[in-house]
């Protein structure tokens, strides 16, 4: 028995929206990052996202294959909006070509300085934000690009992107020392292996009354302390203060335990009244360095 038109939709849309979740799937199980299993929640979004365009190209072929054989429903009302689906399609695809080819260059670490300071100034229709993301984070931007990036009024996110680059001038990473002590706007800036002194204090000479709340402080302990630890440029006298903290969260003392310059003391210190899961770890570190 031949298939009516709308079970024909009901199997297109069927086979696209299993495709679509099948590539979310895929790409959550090939992912590296830890909280990649939150894009299992999105199976309905972009399976039906999928379901909706095969459905709207479904449409297109069944009013075109309708008219030839001159047995078109619906009119010209139906043929324009079949010829309005081909030309929003067409636009979308073309701006999503865009956007692909001004990501590939943006995050290309063997891109010239030309062609990344071209590529910024490009008009990219769709998810422009990500193209500027890249261009921070990529080493290979040249330092007065990402200077024009900061001084655009670059949100905390970007500021932090750009303080990690290793290629930012030193005048614009003490330009972001200078600023707001956020924990959001200046955790790049604390793993920078180009950061001097004068700014590791900055960064490092924090109290709690710093902060508007507990919270803040904690965050900022986690972000930006714990990157400071991490970190080869910061001051062996900042380093002891760090590994000496009153009362550290728990990836500020996870740092210091790990840390290659930390000594036996200070990575028994860091894990005194943490968890369970925190002295064994600093058991381990302990006995892997004969302490």
């Amino acid at each position: 028995m031949a298939l009516t038109r709308r079970q024909h939709y009901l199997l297109v849309a069927t086979a696209a929206f299993m495709a679509g979740a099948a590539w979310v799937i895929h790409a959550v199980f090939t992912a590296t990052n830890s909280t990649a299993a939150i894009g299992l929640l999105f199976v309905p979004v972009y399976g039906g996202i999928a379901a909706a365009l095969a459905c709207a190209a479904a449409y297109v072929f069944f009013t075109v294959a309708d008219w030839r054989a001159g047995c078109l429903s619906g009119g010209w009302p139906r043929l324009l909006l079949a010829a309005a689906i081909v030309v929003a399609g067409t636009g979308w695809g073309g701006a999503y070509w865009l956007y692909r080819d001004a990501m590939g260059i943006a995050s290309d670490p063997s891109a010239s300085p030309q062609a990344l300071i071209e590529v910024s100034k490009r008009r990219v229709p769709l998810w422009s934000e990500d193209v500027v993301e890249a261009l921070a984070k990529n080493p290979a931007t040249p330092p007065n690009l990402l200077t024009a990036i900061v001084k655009a009024g670059a949100g905390h996110y970007l500021v932090s992107l750009v303080g990690a680059n290793p290629n930012a001038p030193l005048s614009l990473l003490e330009d972001i020392a200078a600023g707001p002590l956020g924990y959001e706007r200046v955790a790049g800036l604390a793993g920078n292996p180009r950061i001097t002194p004068g700014i590791a204090e900055r960064l490092g000479g924090v109290k709690r009354a710093d902060f508007r709340s507990d919270i803040e402080y904690r965050l900022y302990q986690t972000f930006v302390l714990a990157e400071l630890v991490r970190n080869p440029a910061t001051p062996k006298p900042l380093f002891d203060r760090l590994a000496a903290w009153e009362q550290p969260e728990h990836f500020l003392a996870v740092a210091v335990i790990y840390a290659e310059r930390a000594s036996c003391e200070q990575i028994r210190r860091a894990a005194q009244g943490g968890s369970e899961v925190l002295n064994n770890t600093a058991r381990s570190q302990l006995h892997q360095r004969g302490c």
